[in-house]
């Protein structure tokens, strides 16, 4: 089950990118053509966000269940010094969390903006700032999987 869910979570992860590039680009292209923000743009954002939620659920679940996971829970001390355990274990899942409350924060702060310009500001910094986090946790060492 963990390989399967690994392969799964593994190839979302393009689906994920690819919607963040999306959302970024249209945020920013929003913001310098002063646009007005309309339900498309709000729908790529929850496309975005939505993908994202998707993909740390099943993150969770294959660290329930990671074979990685429950060895290296046994003793932290000594997982902690490999440093590809510690990535699965803590870097990955904490950068992964960050970028998602950054996404989830930027859309409730952009609802609450006072004009369409801010709200694509705030909406495509916060996406910039959680698909930058996404590709820096992203175990690009470990491509083939």
């Amino acid at each position: 089950m963990a390989s399967t869910l690994l392969l799964i979570h593994s190839y979302f992860r393009w689906l994920v990118l690819l919607a963040g590039l999306i959302a970024v680009a249209r945020m920013a292209n929003g913001y310098t053509r002063q646009a007005v923000y309309g339900a498309s743009d709000l729908r790529v954002s929850r496309i975005f966000i939505g993908l994202l939620d998707l993909q740390f659920l099943l993150g969770l679940i294959l660290y329930a269940v990671s074979p990685v996971t429950r060895d290296a829970l046994k003793d932290m001390a000594t997982s902690m010094k490999d440093p590809h355990v510690r990535f699965f274990v803590a870097e990955h899942p904490m950068m992964m969390f960050i970028a998602l409350c950054a996404a989830h924060g930027s859309s409730i702060w952009a609802r609450k903006s006072p004009s369409d310009r801010m709200k694509y500001l705030r909406s495509s910094m916060g996406f910039a700032l959680a698909l930058g986090l996404i590709l820096a946790g992203i175990p690009w060492f470990r491509m083939g999987a």
